[in-house]
């Protein structure tokens, strides 16, 4: 049976990276690219009970989402290999740390940006908050 791969895909390069180098990793798995939509960089919290300006808002924040996420799936046709989208909001470790314990992962790859000093300690480290936590191996790709 095919390892099933998450691959958390923010647009950024390490995102880029980290799909190619989990396409290499697992030639025969099975892909999942997650985007987390971060809750701390909306102008509000979602929830039902929002009027429509936020409505609105929140839905250009999920169209943007899915362009963003045509990127993996271009890059899944070019390689031949399976890839299912998926999109969470919430906080993008706890979220990535979910996922992976809820639907059958076998497996996390994931970009890290590589902030060190003050920046790390003020922004944290998505990567480093999952690799501590998340019931499947992990790999960090820089």
């Amino acid at each position: 049976m095919p390892a099933r791969v998450l691959v958390p895909f923010d647009d950024s390069e390490p995102a880029h990276d980290a799909l190619e180098y989990a396409i290499d990793l697992f030639p025969d798995g099975e892909f999942v690219a997650l985007t987390v939509v971060d809750t701390t960089a909306l102008p509000f919290i979602p929830n039902s009970a929002d009027d429509e300006e936020s409505r609105a808002a929140l839905d250009e924040v999920f169209e943007d989402v899915d362009e963003q996420l045509t990127v993996p799936e271009t890059i899944a046709r070019e390689r031949d290999v399976p890839l299912e989208t998926r999109t969470r909001i919430g906080s993008p470790a706890q979220e990535i740390i979910e996922f992976a314990e809820n639907e059958s992962i076998d497996h996390v790859v994931m970009g890290s940006r590589g902030r060190s000093g003050v920046r790390r300690i003020l922004l944290g480290s998505v990567a480093e908050v999952v690799v501590r936590h998340s019931a499947v191996p992990v790999t960090v790709v820089r």
